[in-house]
């Protein structure tokens, strides 16, 4: 296991000062742009889980169920040290890429310091904490995609990274914008816009050619999903906000190829940015509303007529 760095920055945002007094230590991982990527671990070396990483899982968990997450010991096995070595490994090439990254997000700068949160309980293979640190469950990671040696996993963690740091632009994006949400349907379009551009992010040429053409599996799922999206939001245009948990559910979380809401989003995207991410900025500039008119542009016209143009 890479050995746990001495404090390197202080942090851009309350929050990320609040995380970097917490942690035992962090290593920069490079310079981006304007921005400076800092890896911390979110257990000490002794095995305890810091506050940095409970506070990102916390809110994630029944709170009586929490003591049973974190039980045990959570010092991390090899498997997980191999998939933390790959990450502060492939870490140094991230800030390149923050460049492309913003692309779809014009005139939206990133925030100065973004924490690499390491973990192995409680979490999701990768996902964002606050606006700014990017946390990964070591754990889930070795138990989802096998070992972190595996040539493909090279790959996969660059197009996790890519996936959350666009979910830091998109938060950016909101903040300027000062976007409110005042519906279930309204939450659930913008959940399908910013979930659809972070899984664009993560589709291989297994779902897309580099000309954004969709491959035969690609348009196989598209067709199976397309049906219960237009299902969920319908029936989320006339939920009250007690209902909509369920309806919200497995938009963007499960396996890949069943995320309702995200995937279809994402391969309709990737068809309009045709290997040109320029092309996105009018879908990032369209805010939840595009979520309709893409769906109006690339359903079927059995669904087209089912589709909800707004919300109760």
């Amino acid at each position: 296991m890479r050995p746990i760095g001495k404090v390197f920055c202080a942090c851009a945002n309350a929050i990320l000062l609040a995380t970097a007094a917490l942690v035992v230590g962090q290593e920069p991982a490079g310079r981006g742009p304007g921005t400076m990527l800092v890896i911390t671990h979110g257990i000490t070396e002794n095995g305890v889980v810091t506050r940095a990483w409970y506070a990102a899982i916390r809110g994630r968990h029944d709170p009586e169920l929490l003591p049973q997450v974190l039980a045990g010991e959570p010092r991390w096995s090899q498997a997980e040290a191999d998939w933390a070595d790959l990450i502060h490994r492939r870490a140094t090439a991230w800030p390149a890429m923050i460049d492309s990254l913003r692309i779809p997000f014009a005139n939206i700068p990133p925030p100065d310091t973004i924490a690499i949160l390491l973990g192995n309980r409680g979490g999701e293979d990768a996902f964002l904490f606050a606006d700014s640190i990017i946390c990964f469950d070591l754990h889930k990671l070795q138990h989802q995609y096998g070992p972190a040696k595996a040539a493909a996993n090279h790959d996969k963690i660059d197009r996790f990274f890519a996936h959350e740091f666009t979910h830091v632009l998109h938060k950016a994006w909101r903040r300027q914008k000062g976007l409110t949400l005042q519906s279930p349907f309204e939450v659930a379009l913008w959940e399908c816009l910013t979930e659809g551009l972070g899984n664009f992010r993560s589709l291989s040429s297994k779902w897309l050619s580099a000309g954004g053409e969709l491959t035969p599996h690609a348009q196989e799922v598209l067709a199976r999903l397309q049906p219960i999206l237009v299902e969920r939001l319908a029936a989320l245009a006339q939920a009250k906000p007690e209902e909509s948990g369920a309806l919200m559910k497995g938009l963007s979380s499960g396996p890949f190829d069943q995320k309702w809401g995200a995937l279809p989003v994402a391969l309709w995207l990737g068809q309009e940015a045709r290997g040109d991410e320029r092309n996105l900025r009018r879908w990032v500039a369209a805010g939840p509303p595009g979520v309709l008119q893409l769906a109006q542009k690339y359903l079927p016209a059995s669904l087209k007529e089912k589709m909800p143009a707004s919300g109760r």
